[in-house]
């Protein structure tokens, strides 16, 4: 890897805490290969082995999944500098469940697998942040599972909020997106418009006021009621 992209990769959260020159010492003599993909070109197919972790050092890729009908849904939206499917690296099986394709002229990283061990080794940090990563994509999951079971966006929705704001038991009937509402949408199941539109809603019936990525719930009961429809 050259300077630039050492540096590219030094800004993703997995590598982050890592000193930056011991990085660089570190990848410059490792087998780590950068390629560059066009708009709308496929980057990884399902199914298909996945032995070296991918970092998109640029552009934007999506991570899609065929429905009963073939046509393929997005599950996941990634931007530079996210890693793509952290916890498949280390599965028994390790192949991909989704497909990834560039959204727009997009590079990206591939470490293999003993080379990310071996940085996880010789820095903590890295460590850290790799099981945090695979955490925060198990949280994910669990939240698109627990989103399956109710019929209506706005149930998914009500759903996702009242648990959000029980889980953070400050009192206050109040939630602070930790992620983009694109990644939320994804979670739910929906388009982020559909997301849009929904939070649109709830705020004209007086439910909820949206401030930013701040989610203010005003009716709690009426919440409550959506989800006993």
């Amino acid at each position: 890897m050259d300077d630039r992209d050492i540096a590219l990769l030094a800004a993703s959260p997995l590598f982050a805490g890592a000193d930056l020159l011991e990085l660089g010492s570190y990848l410059r003599t490792a087998p780590v290969s950068v390629r560059s993909y066009p708009p709308g070109s496929t980057i990884l197919l399902a199914g298909s082995a996945y032995e070296e972790l991918r970092v998109i050092l640029a552009g934007e890729a999506s991570a899609e999944m065929a429905d009963g009908e073939g046509r393929a849904v997005v599950v996941e939206t990634l931007k530079a500098p996210d890693a793509v499917a952290t916890a498949v690296l280390f599965a028994p099986e390790r192949r991909l469940p989704v497909s990834v394709s560039a959204r727009s002229e997009a590079r990206l990283a591939s470490i293999p697998r003993g080379i990310l061990l071996g940085a996880a080794a010789r820095f903590p940090a890295v460590l850290e942040a790799l099981l945090l990563d695979m955490g925060s994509r198990l949280a994910f999951l669990a939240a698109k599972y627990r989103s399956a079971s109710f019929a209506t966006l706005g149930e998914r929705l009500a759903d996702w909020l009242l648990e959000r704001a029980e889980r953070d038991g400050s009192g206050l009937l109040s939630v602070t997106l930790p992620e983009t509402k694109e990644r939320l949408a994804a979670a739910l199941g929906v388009a982020r418009p559909s997301l849009s539109r929904e939070l649109s809603r709830m705020e004209d019936r007086g439910l909820l006021a949206v401030r930013g990525r701040r989610i203010e719930i005003l009716d709690e009961r009426g919440l409550r009621r959506a989800l006993s429809r």
